[in-house]
């Protein structure tokens, strides 16, 4: 029988190829005889991950968990599982779970905060979003991510700064900025109109105000 490290090896080769189910006979079968492998399970979810088994990768992860809590990568895994069963309250709760063992990763710090804008906290998802792309600067997606939460809070300058900046980064975002880009400066233009429309109506009171004194 071959050593454990090479059926592991092997798992890892044929989910690299997308040979997933195949990964998942391999590991299923091994970890009948070593169910103390977090190698194992986490591979394992991983493969069930990807292949689209959300709810059978949650409970892989989990079992991982069961042997080493403050393993980063079984946290992030699930939490991503669960955001593709909508679970997001719960999703938020892993991500922070991985964020504590490894505050630096800016792809977690990212899901929070798309996290927390399916749950309409758009605060705490900027903030989330700030916090990765403080972390990595040409992060395309988190200011693209960023931008969005602005528009939504009605903060429409930083909406069009991240946005375009996104776009720098990465052109094929444009189509999808383009739209709500375009509502934010023209409420920018409006803003401005306004003011200066408020400025000549100050301007025009107070010479009216000058000719009545004199």
């Amino acid at each position: 029988m071959p050593a454990p490290e090479d059926i592991i090896t092997k798992a890892v080769r044929l989910i690299k190829q997308g040979l997933y189910e195949d990964a998942i006979r391999l590991l299923r079968a091994y970890l009948k005889d070593h169910p103390e492998s977090l190698e194992g399970w986490y591979n394992l979810g991983v493969a069930l991950l990807e292949a689209g088994n959300e709810e059978e990768a949650i409970r892989a992860f989990d079992e991982g968990l069961a042997i080493d809590n403050q393993i980063f990568e079984l946290w992030f895994n699930k939490a991503t599982a669960l955001y593709y069963l909508a679970d997001f309250k719960e999703a938020e709760k892993c991500y922070k779970h991985a964020l504590e063992i490894n505050p630096n990763d800016a792809e977690a710090w990212n899901n929070l905060g798309n996290c927390y804008s399916r749950l309409a906290e758009g605060k705490k998802a900027i903030e989330a979003y700030t916090r990765a792309v403080a972390l990595r600067p040409d992060y395309a997606e988190a200011l693209y991510n960023k931008a969005n939460a602005h528009f939504i809070e009605g903060e429409h300058e930083k909406a069009v700064a991240y946005g375009e900046l996104a776009v720098q980064l990465n052109p094929e975002l444009e189509g999808l900025l383009r739209e709500w880009v375009d509502i934010a400066r023209r409420h920018l233009k409006a803003q401005e109109e306004d003011r200066q429309y408020r400025e000549k109506k100050k301007d025009s009171r107070l010479l009216e105000e000058e000719k009545d004194n004199q």
